[in-house]
């Protein structure tokens, strides 16, 4: 196999979760364009079905949408069971669940717990249930998609010319769940890479026209490239964690972000 080779998804499968969150489409694309078969699991049945479209007229075709809920083991094991039925393996697991979040800083325990039960037990049993199947295999590549708050704090001075936009990012659990995939992915990297398997983490950058203008023109200008993320730079990223071409990298995590992170 040549080294262009290497980073082909042909004839793999792979699972994304919410692909409705934040670069969840691209790296739909990206996969697809890469040749993998793609499945989509999330609760948000509707958005789940407008990315799939989407990526169709885009001529990415999905090949299957299942209705998840995570935060029980129950939702996990029917998953399981479902792709185990479905698949005939599972390459690729993409869990792309912290894009949920509340704004701001007033919760209530209520709130808090809803959160933390999707976006952090969910994604503990996800990656527990359906990376078994992957250890049974023998391989299997996991990608825990996060963003630059998973490595520095959210910087106020780039909400400055859009204060609106603050209270998002500067929400109660939004960095504690970001951060939280950096050291999972080394938890889980330890405990399936006996079986052949690897976990990684991305934290990307903002995609470019997805934030304010004063936002994005902050964050530019603290950053090395000078330029946003677009979908290409989120699709490469991702397909080469999920290729053969990073089979020797496991419980790291890259910042894809223009050297944002790296001042």
């Amino acid at each position: 196999m040549n080294i262009l080779e290497q980073f082909s998804l042909k004839g793999k499968h792979a699972l994304i979760t919410c692909p409705e969150y934040p670069y969840g489409k691209e790296i739909a694309a990206g996969l697809c364009s890469a040749g993998a078969n793609v499945y989509l699991a999330s609760p948000h049945t509707d958005a789940m079905n407008q990315v799939a479209a989407a990526l169709k007229e885009a001529g990415a075709t999905i090949s299957g949408c299942y209705s998840y809920a995570p935060g029980t083991e129950e939702a996990a094991v029917a998953l399981a069971d479902a792709i185990k039925k479905d698949l005939p393996t599972l390459d690729i697991l993409v869990e792309n669940s912290t894009g949920l979040r509340k704004e701001g800083w007033s919760h209530s325990f209520e709130d808090i717990y809803e959160v933390l039960q999707f976006a952090q037990l969910g994604v503990m049993l996800t990656v527990q249930k359906l990376g078994e199947i992957m250890a049974t295999q023998g391989h299997g590549s996991v990608l825990l998609i996060s963003d630059y708050a998973a490595l520095v704090g959210c910087d106020p001075y780039n909400y400055k010319d859009c204060p609106e936009d603050m209270t998002k990012d500067f929400s109660l659990e939004y960095g504690y769940l970001k951060g939280s995939f950096v050291n999972y992915a080394r938890q889980a990297a330890g405990y399936l890479g006996s079986a052949g398997c690897r976990c990684n983490c991305i934290a990307y950058g903002p995609l470019a026209g997805t934030r304010p203008e004063a936002f994005e023109n902050a964050f530019v200008r603290h950053s090395h490239l000078k330029r946003l993320a677009g979908p290409e730079d989120v699709a490469a990223a991702a397909v080469f964690f999920a290729s053969d071409a990073s089979r020797f990298i496991t419980g790291t995590t890259l910042a894809v972000d223009g050297g944002y992170t790296a001042k």
